[in-house]
């Protein structure tokens, strides 16, 4: 399988002899993927609700995704090869999934017991379905069709009715970090950029680190005002 070349791709620059391929995407990519790396360490530390255990797991797939894409899926591709952008993007979509598990979690006494166990065989449905279709027919479509599955009809609908109920700060923060996610997206697959140094994949990872912080302030602030005790 053969990269597509994008006009507007960030040239390759020069590093003490070190060949770097789209340097300004796979830094953008990092600097994701710090930010969700660390947000997974900030609310580990201690012992949390179920939901806010699974939140922080989809901080660090998405982190630990993003960075594998930036350095093996950009900064690198020619000596990973094309094939290794597998691996960002099965992580991606585990990433996503923590995110929809977490939501129906924390909507579970909105919900019901009995939705509550509807939606969350849906979920691991929908998971196996997205890999699977990965694994057959390779292509970063999947994992944005998946995200938009997870975060729009599962965390942006799940949160907001919870919101509705019980006016949480989390379910808001989540909504906001949604919105965010979305325009990433936008401007992902519209290929909105400023220039060829600054092209449609790192102003989409501005919005996706925006994104993943406005969540992360979100969850810090359940932990902060929902201990939990042992």
């Amino acid at each position: 399988m053969q990269p597509v070349v994008n006009p507007l791709q960030n040239p390759s620059i020069d590093l003490f002899g070190l060949r770097i391929d789209e340097p300004v995407t796979a830094g953008t990519d990092v600097i994701v993927a710090l930010i969700g790396i660390w947000g997974y360490f900030k609310i580990a530390k201690q012992k949390n609700l179920k939901h806010v255990s699974i939140y922080a797991l989809f901080f660090l797939g998405t982190g630990v995704s993003t960075l594998i894409a930036g350095l093996v899926g950009h900064a690198f591709l020619y000596r990973f090869g094309y094939e290794a952008k597998m691996v960002g993007w099965v992580l991606g979509i585990v990433g996503t999934c923590f995110a929809q598990f977490a939501a129906v979690h924390h909507a579970r006494q909105t919900l019901g017991e009995k939705t509550f166990k509807l939606l969350l065989n849906m979920c691991y449905l929908e998971v196996i379905v997205s890999m699977t279709i990965l694994i057959l027919k390779p292509s970063f479509l999947v994992v944005i069709v998946h995200t938009a599955i997870g975060l729009l009809l599962a965390v942006t609908v799940l949160e907001s009715i919870h919101y509705s109920k019980t006016r949480s700060k989390l379910s808001l923060m989540m909504i906001y970090g949604v919105a965010l996610a979305v325009c990433a997206i936008i401007v992902h697959t519209g290929k909105i950029a400023i220039s060829k140094w600054f092209n449609h994949l790192d102003l989409s990872h501005v919005f996706l680190g925006l994104s993943l912080y406005v969540m992360i302030k979100g969850v810090l602030y359940e932990q902060k005002n929902n201990p939990v005790t042992i």
